[in-house]
């Protein structure tokens, strides 16, 4: 590869064109859904959403109309385009179609969309992006570095998928079966299923200290010389807290709120009821806000890490449905969360399972931070070739 042009600057041998004057352009049409006997999929603009039995389209780029409007899906098979996504079909021009979909990935799309309630992408708009073209063998030489660096991508996505099954069927047997060979007599318990017949089942409460409800104290613009103030909204699907829009605790308001590396966040109400964290020492200085629930496991009982993964369990997300109200805003109380039933293995095996936990989390880990960097290494890579700022060397 070469250094060749700055930014807003056309390569010597590349074209600055229109999308509509090299790729013909059009809106797909409404579906006649076929779940059970359809074998051809319906595209819509974020994705598959049915099948059919007809296709209207096989290659080239659909990019969405409406809902998800501009994102850019690459087709090359038959599929049928909803009337929710525009097509663009480069094949007239001899276009490569790798290298158009990346182009048409970093024109920021869904930025010409109307700013409405429900976005919308015109086939007029589409038109008018203009792109950078660059000859048919350097445009293929520039999808095969990008194509490369997606295949790395899919692949460490099929290893995180592979490894947080792994992680879940394993954090079941674990919470269920206990170590694998210690144990050869088991009893049903209601709520939890079979379980070691020597293990204990004790509630939520019995193992914590008194819940506490989080302070009701609106937060204040971030200051890194107070402690950080963990919202409801902060708590992730995943089991993780993400600080990124911290706010700092008004110190008047909040003492006596401070949370201690061990103690489980639970959130009592709206979207994200029952979800949990546990903080712990790298989180920095926090308090915690109103509509959390601190747990704070008592040492000599339970381990706390044993006890976090008790939380992500398949036992504890059926309690949580079953345990919410109907209604506009569901919600679980203290009282509730202190009446889940956990199972209670010895001091020795809850560490020994969350050890073995550790490790294959500590994987999953390693791959998210892989597949991070991938994708950084994608973004950068495109913006550089697909720009010309860095020129591919070609054959011949």
């Amino acid at each position: 590869m070469q250094r060749a042009a700055g930014h807003g600057a056309v390569p010597d041998g590349w074209q600055r064109v229109r999308l509509g004057d090299v790729a013909k352009l059009g809106s797909g049409k409404t579906p006649r859904y076929d779940n059970e006997c359809g074998t051809v999929t319906i595209l819509g603009s974020n994705g598959p959403i049915g099948l059919t039995k007809e296709s209207n389209f096989s290659y080239g780029i659909a990019v969405g109309r409406v809902g998800a409007s501009g994102s850019v899906q690459r087709v090359n098979e038959a599929v049928w385009l909803s009337d929710n996504v525009l097509f663009a079909d480069p094949s007239e021009a001899g276009l490569d179609l790798s290298f158009l979909c990346n182009v048409l990935q970093i024109s920021n799309l869904s930025g010409l969309a109307s700013k409405t309630a429900q976005p919308l992408l015109t086939q007029g708009e589409l038109s008018a992006v203009k792109i950078l073209l660059p000859p048919l063998p350097e445009q293929r030489a520039i999808a095969a570095v990008l194509d490369s660096i997606d295949d790395a991508i899919e692949g460490a996505e099929a290893v995180i998928a592979a490894t947080a099954q792994l992680r879940d069927s394993l954090l079941h047997d674990l919470l269920t079966r206990g170590l694998p060979g210690q144990h050869t007599e088991f009893r049903e318990v209601p709520g939890l299923g079979t379980i070691p017949a020597d293990w204990q089942v004790v509630r939520l409460g019995d193992v914590c200290e008194s819940p506490q409800y989080g302070a009701s104290a609106p937060g204040q613009p971030y200051d890194p010389e107070l402690p950080r103030y963990v919202r409801i909204t902060d708590l992730t699907e995943d089991g993780r807290l993400k600080l990124e829009d911290a706010r700092s605790a008004e110190p008047s308001r909040v003492l006596g709120y401070e949370l201690e590396p061990g103690d489980l966040l639970f959130a009592r109400s709206g979207a994200t009821v029952g979800k949990t964290y546990m903080y712990r020492e790298k989180d920095g200085p926090c308090v915690y806000a109103g509509y959390l629930i601190r747990f704070r496991p008592k040492p000599d009982l339970v381990l706390p890490d044993y006890l976090e993964y008790c939380s992500r369990s398949q036992f504890y997300n059926q309690w949580v449905v079953s345990m919410l109200r109907a209604g506009a805003q569901p919600n679980i109380n203290a009282a509730e969360y202190s009446s889940l039933t956990l199972p209670l293995p010895s001091f020795a095996e809850q560490k020994a399972i969350a050890t073995a936990l550790d490790g294959v989390e500590a994987a999953v880990e390693v791959a998210q931070e892989e597949l991070a960097g991938l994708r950084l290494l994608k973004d950068s890579t495109a913006d550089a070739l697909l720009t010309g700022r860095v020129r591919v060397a070609t054959e011949g």
